[in-house]
């Protein structure tokens, strides 16, 4: 996933670094790995709140990113996300934009924001004491961003003249498509969108098994083929393949040697003998 969305985004020609947050608990083989693929690895700690639920509990190191002032703006992607054109314009929508997807709550899976200390020190002090409406850090950031909902949307079109002066923007559900709109609308796109976002907790495009039935993921699976092709690395769908290959002829012997041998198969009980 990682890998994807830093070959997509700079095949969608984008010279914005690709930065990866990691944590104390990640192996320095594992960032080595990252590193020799040209993504720059920002070393940080945890950071989470007492009331936060347990699947949320280190969410809230996301607030890590108002501290990263060496960048002038950080545009954030969660990693179900799936660029489909350049985002580069979005870069100059303000202080602080997100998408308000299909409620009054925006979604905190992609954020724009302009790091800095005086808002980060903020966010950490108010994080403990502030309603959170999902247990995590997306529910506290629609409490402490709570004037966004009012503020106008980016014009991602004419990102230079902008018709309403404003800090901070709303941004347009093309820039954070959830895929289960596309479903909900009867498989029709009422955005063009500019990213999917596969929210849809254990249909995600990485699991084999989801392409017969949600035809979004196959965007992914064409992303994640052109990858390969670069990187001359296998590709999965062949591998998949050869397993399915595999297990049907095992199925097939099994079968075989059922029939031949008759064999019945009873439950056992101190008054039941068992046959075989």
């Amino acid at each position: 996933m990682i890998y994807l969305s830093a070959h997509r985004l700079k095949l969608l020609n984008m010279t914005a670094p690709y930065v990866l947050l990691v944590t104390e608990n990640v192996s320095i083989e594992s960032i080595a790995e990252l590193e020799s693929h040209n993504i720059t690895v920002h070393h940080t700690s945890f950071f989470t709140v007492p009331h936060a639920k347990k699947e949320a509990k280190y969410h809230y190191t996301k607030l890590r990113l108002w501290s990263m002032t060496e960048y002038d703006v950080i545009m954030y992607l969660d990693l179900d996300i799936l660029p489909i054109r350049d985002l580069t314009p979005f870069f100059q929508c303000g202080s602080f934009c997100a998408t308000f997807r299909h409620s009054d709550k925006f979604n905190a899976g992609l954020l724009v924001l302009k790091p800095n200390l005086t808002v980060y020190e903020d966010l950490l002090a108010k994080a403990p004491e502030l309603s959170t409406y999902d247990g995590g850090d997306q529910g506290f950031m629609n409490s402490y961003f709570d004037q966004l909902k009012f503020t106008p949307m980016f014009d991602h079109e004419h990102p230079n003249s902008q018709k309403y002066e404003s800090d901070q923007r709303r941004l347009s559900a093309a820039f954070n498509y959830d895929i289960a709109m596309y479903y909900i609308n009867g498989g029709k796109l009422l955005v063009d969108p500019a990213i999917f976002h596969y929210t849809m907790g254990p249909l995600k495009p990485w699991i084999w098994w989801t392409y017969p039935l949600f035809d979004l993921n196959e965007y992914w699976s064409t992303a994640r083929k052109e990858m390969e092709i670069y990187h001359n690395t296998p590709n999965p769908d062949i591998q998949l393949a050869y397993f399915t290959v595999l297990v049907c002829i095992c199925a097939l012997i099994f079968r075989k040697v059922s029939e031949s041998t008759n064999q019945v198969f009873l439950m056992c009980t101190p008054n039941i003998a068992c046959l075989f």
